[in-house]
């Protein structure tokens, strides 16, 4: 079958084809960032990410903000900084209490926390109207890329921010997953979310941007965790894999450092009720 206009192709089902395999369940989802959870902080180290986007959001003392999948304030408590009122909602309770460590020792008192799932809610009688709307690096995994879209168009009052990787395919992350005999497939295109929102009625602006960062590991097998997930492979190819992780990082003398540059695509539109 051809088609003749973009609206006709179901963008919907082209986002399913591209990520429907990876964390599609909300037990799934919050059992990895739970796991996670317990290195994350160590591992994240340095980052432009928070500035770059920062500097690419309309935010006002006197905004409300929901940051959608929020985690552990990687956005939110910088945007505390500049708006009344910030609301994380996240399904990871690991990376939640991360969070409220760090507006206990920082002294931060206007970030709500929402332990929900993002899909199961209703956001119409959960969640109250927030001026803008934040999915940073976060969006389903399954096939429910135009509900997520919907919800927050919904919510917001003003302005609604998605990011998502600019180039799908990682090269280190295949060629991880080669070596641990594992099947590897590239992140979805960020072109199918515009073409979503198009296809919903909403004309939204892209702009691709640039951030750098370290990541710090304390040792060798530290960095075979994070990169491995976990799933380190058997004797007799675990030295193949550290020889490639080592190749990635560079030794410092108190330990493992990766720098790395990533494009990310800014996709945002001004909600009209």
């Amino acid at each position: 079958m051809g088609y003749k206009y973009t609206k006709d192709i179901n963008w919907e089902n082209m986002w399913k084809m591209q990520a429907g395999h990876t964390l599609d369940t909300g037990e799934e989802a919050a059992a990895f960032w739970d796991k996670r959870s317990k290195t994350y902080e160590k591992n994240v180290g340095k980052s432009t990410y928070t500035n770059e986007l920062l500097a690419r959001m309309s935010l006002s003392p006197d905004y409300s903000v929901l940051d959608v999948g929020g985690g552990s304030g990687l956005m939110a408590i910088p945007i505390a900084k500049k708006a009344s009122r910030v609301t994380v909602l996240d399904i990871s309770n690991g990376m939640l209490n991360l969070l409220k460590n760090k507006t206990e020792s920082l002294g931060i008192s206007n970030i709500d926390i929402i332990n929900k799932n993002w899909y199961e809610i209703d956001v119409k009688a959960e969640i109250e109207p927030h001026d803008v709307v934040l999915a940073s690096r976060f969006l389903p995994m399954g096939n429910r890329l135009q509900a997520s879209l919907e919800n927050m168009n919904t919510v917001a009052k003003g302005n609604c921010y998605v990011t998502w990787r600019a180039d799908s395919f990682d090269p280190v992350e295949a060629e991880s997953c080669r070596l641990l005999n594992k099947e590897y497939t590239p992140y979805p295109e960020y072109p199918v979310i515009y073409n979503c929102l198009y296809q919903m009625g909403i004309k939204a602006d892209i702009e691709i941007f640039e951030s750098q960062s370290e990541m710090y590991f304390q040792d060798l097998d530290d960095a075979v965790k994070y990169f491995s997930r976990n799933f380190l492979p058997d004797d007799s190819d675990l030295t193949i894999y550290k020889t490639f992780i080592k190749s990635l990082l560079l030794e410092k003398n108190n330990g493992f450092y990766r720098n790395s540059s990533t494009e990310w695509a800014l996709t945002s539109w001004e909600v009209k009720k």
